[in-house]
Parts: structure tokens; C-alpha cells; sequence
């Protein structure tokens, strides 16, 4: 039997989310490191099963933060803002209702600098 990485089990996490409603085909993914199983797993999710083109800021930021200094991290997040730019819709994985500072930032950028869509784990969860 052929292995399959969105096999029941791994979609199962997410079922009460509607991805469908992210209608745009470039996505950018922002939200708290501290859950980056999230990022990982959504990022799958959006790009095999609904054919999304997904960024991240940095892979290397997203798994190992603690190991960037303050100056390096603000590169990062100076290019995150550059990244955005070229981006259809940003999801925001507001997991426990969490969003940190930066990704405070990028919010309001591509809301209110940019004027494209963003949207919220959150408001995908089946009620």
C-alpha cells in the first residue's frame, strides 16, 4: 500500500475547517511560531488538496527563532513585509485565539497598506 500524508488521520485534525473559503491562489501563512505544527500541516492541506501557492516568511525562522539574534529576526520580519506584497491573501492561524506582535504587523500591513484579503483560522471553523 502506497503511503499518503493527507491520510484520514492527518485530515481528520482539521475537518471543522473550511479552507474553500480562501478563494485566492497565492496565500501567505502568519502566525505564533509557537505552533508550527500548524503552519506545517495547513500549509499541506492548502497546497495539495486545494492547489494554493503557499508562502511562509522563513522556514529556518519558523523552526529554530530562539536561535536568531534581535537584529537577524528583524531582517526576517523586514522581509516578511517584502514577501507580502506579491501575495493574492494572507491566513492568519490565530490558534487559541493567539496573535502575537509580529504577526500584528504583517496583518495590518496587508490590510491596510496592501487592501487585499485576510483571513482567520478561526473564522473557517465549522460552527
Amino acid at each position: 500500500m502506497e503511503k499518503e500524508r493527507l491520510n484520514k488521520n492527518f485530515l481528520d485534525e482539521f475537518s471543522d475547517y473550511d479552507f474553500s473559503r480562501i478563494k485566492e491562489t497565492k496565500i501567505f501563512l502568519v502566525g505564533s511560531i509557537r505552533f508550527r505544527d500548524y503552519f506545517i500541516k495547513i500549509e499541506s492541506i492548502l497546497q495539495i488538496k486545494y492547489k494554493k501557492l503557499v508562502s511562509v516568511c522563513s522556514v529556518d525562522g519558523l523552526l529554530n527563532k530562539e536561535k536568531f539574534n534581535r537584529k537577524e529576526w528583524d531582517k526576517l520580519q523586514e522581509i516578511a513585509l517584502r514577501k507580502l506584497s506579491d501575495q493574492e491573501g494572507i491566513l492568519v492561524l490565530d490558534v487559541e485565539n493567539y496573535i502575537g506582535k509580529q504577526s500584528r504587523e504583517e496583518i495590518d500591513y496587508f490590510n491596510e497598506i496592501l487592501k487585499k484579503p485576510v483571513y482567520y483560522l478561526s473564522d473557517l471553523k465549522d460552527s
